[in-house]
């Protein structure tokens, strides 16, 4: 099965990304889906909520893409590619299913990248997070 991907910022022109994923995050569609991810973040977003409403399958080639997206959203890594000073992005994944929330769990991932019940649930935590003066 292909993976779709549907994205937006929000509110619109925000540094928050929503992306809605629809189909098997797997060998054949991770190479698809790290590569729209870098976009987004080379046009601005610095937080991503993953939306798995439709995500019935994760293998390690889709796992890869999450660590090496919440790595890019790291200071340290940030610092050195980009001009956003080292400050942190956010990586937090929404409504997933139990199966794919024991791969997540099984393997660490729930220690790194917060999951949340839904993608509303996600957007109120983002939006009552502490900002910087300048965002």
């Amino acid at each position: 099965m292909t993976l779709t991907l549907h994205s937006r910022f929000e509110p619109a022109g925000a540094d928050l990304a929503i992306v809605t994923l629809i189909g098997d995050l797997d060998i054949a569609s991770a190479a698809h889906l790290r590569g729209h991810l870098a976009a987004l973040l080379a046009d601005g977003a610095d937080h991503l909520i993953l939306d798995f409403t439709h995500i019935e399958f994760v293998d390690s080639n889709g796992l890869s893409v999450l660590a090496g997206v919440h790595s890019l959203l790291q200071p340290t890594t940030r610092a050195e590619t980009d001009d956003r000073n080292g400050d942190t992005g956010t990586l937090a994944v929404a409504a997933v299913n139990q199966r794919v929330r024991q791969v997540l769990r099984t393997t660490g991932f729930t220690r790194i990248i917060p999951i949340y019940p839904s993608v509303e649930t996600a957007i109120t935590v983002h939006q009552a997070r502490p900002h910087r003066p300048d965002e």
